[in-house]
């Protein structure tokens, strides 16, 4: 599966393919051609609702997500 990651000092961003079996041992272990440490960029393509809006985090004073 393809996972964008980040470097941490020269900001590059990369594509890179890890199987979702070593997911977990290979995600810390990313190091950019600069030789720094990249992290995992979090990417959101799906649509998230609430039918109950005291649910999410920060409304009407509420903590629950």
């Amino acid at each position: 599966m393809k996972y964008l990651f980040s470097c941490t000092k020269c900001k590059k961003k990369e594509n890179r393919d890890i199987p979702i079996q070593n997911y977990d041992e290979q995600k810390n272990k990313q190091i950019c051609s600069c030789g720094a440490k990249m992290h995992r960029v979090i990417e959101w393509t799906g649509i998230a609702e609430s039918s109950n809006m005291n649910g999410w985090f920060g409304k009407a004073g509420s903590n629950v997500i």
